[in-house]
């Protein structure tokens, strides 16, 4: 007894046939064991067999397209099979397994391993929540108010919502599986990883006038965004995994290279260069303050370097 599998492009079974003969003959006539819509099978297209040592064999019958093993590019006039490693043939991959092959063991319903991603998304959210309103109590700058705290929460939830949807209807379609608890735990993940990130650095260059990590965070929310792009486009289908990484890639170096040139554009235009605006108290201060006299030098470099410049600019007087 011999099972053949029909394999979906994500490699879950969409049809699977059990034959009783000795030898099996697949392909889009009728006079086959299996018949397949494939328009690029042949009529009679791939037997199926059991060599001198009793292993499966597959022996391509002269198609025109041939026979391959999974995703190589290299046909075959023959294969062994071992029941793990689909074959492809046409643009249609199958499993050939009998009747002895060992299966994976049953999964326990309701275990703890189960209930620990639904532990994480809590307390992930709950950090998420916390961080939201820590932020909003820091910015307060009148007496609070419950609208204060709502509006930014229920705002939050439904642009993680919304994000998680998009991504778990994404799942549904293309891998039959919403996955939507794993879509919810990377975009949980992200915005805590994005958040900490950002007042970290606010606060480096608040206090030891690190500015540089706080002045291309922007970069690092690039960097996060196309990870949990990344993690996302994973669980809605493993197949393809490094184009996936590449297109994310490169979409990421052209979104950070664009907006360091609009940054330097503006500040070319405007001198002026980014800041912080959230108030911190001056005991997070931590780097050492300038003396009268190191601000009096400074300026008088500035002075004679501006000076040195009119000079150059000054036009030459005529006779």
């Amino acid at each position: 007894m011999i099972w053949i599998e029909i394999l979906s492009k994500h490699r879950d079974v969409a049809g699977r046939f059990r034959v009783d003969a000795a030898e099996i003959h697949i392909g889009r006539g009728y006079d086959n064991h299996v018949i397949l819509d494939d328009p690029y099978v042949a009529a009679r297209h791939v037997r199926i067999f059991r060599d001198a040592e009793g292993r499966l064999v597959a022996e391509d019958l002269g198609s025109a397209n041939g026979l391959y093993l999974g995703a190589s590019k290299s046909r075959k006039p023959q294969l062994v099979l071992d029941g793990a490693e689909p074959i492809r043939i046409g643009q249609t991959l199958l499993r050939v397994r009998d009747a002895a092959h060992a299966v994976e063991p049953e999964r326990l319903a309701g275990s703890e391993r189960g209930a620990l991603p639904i532990i994480a998304a809590i307390v992930l959210g709950a950090v998420l929540l916390a961080i939201n309103a820590i932020l909003v109590w820091f910015g307060q700058t009148s007496e609070p108010r419950a609208s204060d705290y709502l509006v930014p929460t229920l705002t939050m939830i439904g642009v993680v919502v919304a994000w998680v949807g998009v991504w778990a209807l994404l799942s549904r379609l293309f891998s039959g599986r919403a996955h939507f608890l794993r879509h919810l735990l990377i975009a949980e993940a992200g915005l805590v990883a994005f958040w900490i990130y950002s007042e970290l650095a606010q606060v480096a260059s608040f206090a030891l006038t690190w500015t540089t990590i706080f002045t291309y965070g922007y970069a690092v929310a690039w960097i996060v965004l196309a990870t949990i792009c990344f993690l996302h486009l994973r669980e809605v289908g493993r197949t393809h995994m490094v184009v996936k990484g590449i297109v994310v890639g490169v979409l990421l170096v052209v979104a950070i290279a664009v907006q360091t040139l609009q940054r330097s554009e503006a500040f070319a235009n405007s001198g002026r260069p980014n800041v912080t605006h959230v108030l911190m108290p001056p005991s997070l201060r931590l780097a050492p303050v300038r003396s009268e006299q190191a601000f009096i030098d400074d300026v008088a470099r500035l002075k004679a370097k501006l000076d040195a410049d009119r000079a150059e600019l000054k036009p030459a007087v005529e006779p």
